[in-house]
């Protein structure tokens, strides 16, 4: 497709925006230990939640990762914070099928719950390790996409407060311009229990509060092999070998041939970003009064908030269903963004950039053991809560000989269903093109 060249800021890069304050890195990296206890693939907020509730529980912990710390989707993506709020859209298995033996519907009430405690251990962990990255609950704003969605989104409100006490919220269309400065829309809700930081901040300073409590940080550590069996693995890396006792794979949406079978049950998608200039205030201020996150009901949704300072517009979604160039999937968002937003058809753009996604075939975030290994993984879009919350949880799981109070614990994790597929979804082009028609013809039709 052809990219309009007019819509790039002369500083423009192709990279996140969240690395002009914290740049992915090597610091606090050490050589690869001969032995430890736990051993952690992964060092995004999974890998080092699980890491420094391990370590300050006086296990011996080694983390590494392939790449630079948190070069992953931790520093890329959005940052917003919910509480899980999509759980319970399809539930893997019967009951009996779960490791607690819940019915269907008990699970699933108890997993939103546990989803709620997810929310609340992040501003707790971030509170308690003194982490400055911006943090601010000032809700959602989840707009109807078609007039047909905004009585779902009402009775939607009715069960998260019945349920959760979400502080949810009707908005009809008449009264949306309090919550956003636009006619896209028809009608949505608010939720006050939700939030906001700065991603790679936030990475920081998990890594810091991991380095202080004496976790070993391996950058650039790539591991080609896991061997043996619970108390006796050897892990086979670029930099060498380790011997652990326990080891958790926390790669989330990167996970690769490591991990054969994990990698057939998620399916990584590419989520693009952009970012504008400064805007001027009053036009921010137009824009998002409250200073809420923006989603909607869509199949293929877009998701945006203004970044720290409330003059930058971030605009989020899957522009398209592959990897594509930065420019090219710039382009496209900013179409979007000002389809929501025709008062943005000036504003030039300083940043794009994407990140991978782990999704699963039943909407919820996972951990457990598979082969003798720990693991969670599954984002599904709500990865800075649900992530940060399973791998203290798997943490704990450890400490406590495998058993653990979460209702995620070895839930039935379905494999893709999808004929050949090993982790590479060849398939996304064209279900999300599909869904993309019908979110087209169902907007034209209402």
């Amino acid at each position: 497709m052809k990219v309009d060249k007019a819509i790039f800021h002369p500083d423009y890069k192709r990279e996140p925006y969240w690395w002009e304050a914290s740049r992915p890195g090597t610091e606090h990296s050490a050589d690869l230990p001969n032995e430890t206890e736990v051993f952690i693939v992964g060092s995004g907020y999974a890998g080092l939640s699980a890491a420094l509730e391990l370590a300050r529980n006086g296990r011996k912990v080694t983390v590494v990762d392939a790449l630079a710390f948190g070069e992953g989707a931790s520093t890329r993506n959005g940052g917003g914070v919910s509480a899980g709020i999509n759980l319970g859209k399809g539930i893997s298995g019967t009951p009996g099928q779960n490791a607690r033996g819940d019915d269907h519907q008990s699970l699933v009430t108890r997993l939103l719950h546990e989803s709620m405690t997810a929310f609340e251990v992040v501003g707790e962990l971030i509170e308690r390790e003194n982490i400055d990255c911006h943090y601010e609950q000032r809700g959602r704003f989840v707009g109807a996409y078609t007039k047909a969605h905004y009585p779902g989104l009402v009775k939607k409100a009715e069960f998260l407060n019945r349920e959760m006490d979400m502080g949810a919220t009707p908005v009809p269309r008449e009264a949306q311009r309090s919550e956003i400065g636009s006619d896209f829309y028809h009608g949505g809700i608010t939720i006050d229990k939700a939030g906001k930081l700065h991603p790679a901040l936030f990475h920081k300073g998990l890594l810091e509060a991991c380095h202080k409590a004496g976790v070993t940080l391996c950058a650039h550590t790539k591991v080609t092999a896991i061997l043996g069996e619970r108390g006796k693995f050897k892990a086979r890396t670029s930099k060498g070998e380790c011997m652990a006792e326990e080891v958790v794979i926390a790669t989330n949406g990167y996970t690769d041939a490591l991990s054969p079978k994990l990698r057939k049950r998620i399916v990584p998608i590419s989520s693009q970003i952009i970012v504008t200039e400064e805007l001027p205030a009053d036009l921010a201020l137009e824009l998002i009064p409250n200073g809420r996150t923006i989603s909607e009901t869509p199949r293929v949704t877009s998701y945006y908030r203004l970044l720290p300072g409330d003059r930058r517009v971030m605009y989020g979604g899957r522009a398209r269903f592959q990897d594509v160039p930065a420019d090219v999937s710039a382009t496209l968002l900013y179409r979007m963004m000002t389809e929501r937003w025709p008062q943005l058809k000036d504003a030039r753009i300083t940043h794009s950039w994407s990140g991978t996604v782990a999704m699963t075939t039943d909407a919820i975030p996972h951990m457990g053991t598979l082969g003798g290994k720990y693991y969670c993984m599954g984002c599904n879009g709500s990865g800075v809560a649900m992530m940060t919350y399973l791998g203290r949880e798997v943490a704990r799981s450890i400490l406590q000989g495998g058993r653990s109070l979460s209702h995620y614990l070895n839930l039935n994790f379905p494999r893709v269903p999808a004929p050949f597929y090993t982790g590479k979804p060849w398939f996304l082009p064209i279900v999300g093109e599909y869904y993309r028609y019908l979110d087209r013809k169902e907007r034209r039709q209402a």
